[in-house]
């Protein structure tokens, strides 16, 4: 399955009245920090100088000594990080941290990694002509005014816009501790990198040459399209 992140919450015991204006903008201040030393640690860190790459990717393995060790490099880090996003790793959900923050993911007893590639895309709705433009970049003239048409004729109207993307994930085959092989996790690894503590006889799939078909658009005939963002009309 895969795991949306865990949300953001102002702690309380750092930010008196969080939800003020003045509370709002000391924690976009102290998260701001936190990003900032967390880019100089990985510049310093990442990639990890005792695991082993996997493939081409930022993905790397070790036996569980030399991923526990990583992992209490960047210890600190995830520390403060949970201050901001408190549901991170808890049971039942077990939600990972933004990938915005760039923190590795750590996954221990890895029996099989299944690498893949999925046609994807990207959807973004606009409730204006000028917000997607903000967004999506010029369009031609004509395609402008078709667009404007659409709030001429309904001004409740919203515009979708489809970006295609191959979407790298990996699938994650762990076992517990009794031996019994768990459920995959699906994740997104290409942002923050996958550390991964690999069982005897780990076994890597790779099925990226056979990139597997997105579904179906529900969407034809755009309205407008410059060559990264087609547009249609919101059904």
């Amino acid at each position: 399955m895969s795991r949306r992140s865990a949300p953001f919450v102002a702690p309380e015991d750092i930010i008196q009245d969080s939800q003020s204006p003045t509370g709002k903008k000391h924690a976009k201040q102290l998260l701001s920090s936190l990003q900032a030393d967390i880019a100089t640690f990985r510049d310093d860190q990442f990639p990890p100088d005792i695991l082993r790459q996997i493939r081409d990717l930022p993905i790397y393995q070790g036996n569980y000594d030399e991923v526990a060790a990583y992992h209490k490099r960047w210890k600190p880090l995830i520390d403060r990080a949970l201050q901001f996003y408190p549901a991170a790793y808890l049971p039942p959900e077990n939600l990972p941290l933004p990938a915005s923050l760039e923190i590795p993911q750590f996954i221990y007893q890895v029996q099989r990694l299944h690498l893949t590639k999925t046609r994807a895309k990207e959807s973004k709705n606009f409730g204006s002509v000028g917000a997607l433009i903000s967004k999506c970049g010029e369009f031609s003239d004509a395609e402008y005014q078709r667009l404007e048409k659409v709030f001429i004729q309904d001004d409740s109207a919203r515009l979708v816009a489809h970006r295609e993307f191959v979407d790298l994930r990996a699938y994650v085959f762990c076992r517990d501790n009794k031996g019994e092989m768990l459920e995959p996790e699906r994740l997104r690894f290409y942002r923050t990198g996958l550390i991964i503590h690999a069982l005897p006889d780990f076994k890597v799939v790779d099925s990226r040459q056979k990139p597997r078909k997105r579904r179906n658009d529900a969407y034809s005939n755009p309205l407008a399209d410059n060559g990264v963002w087609k547009v249609y009309k919101k059904r």
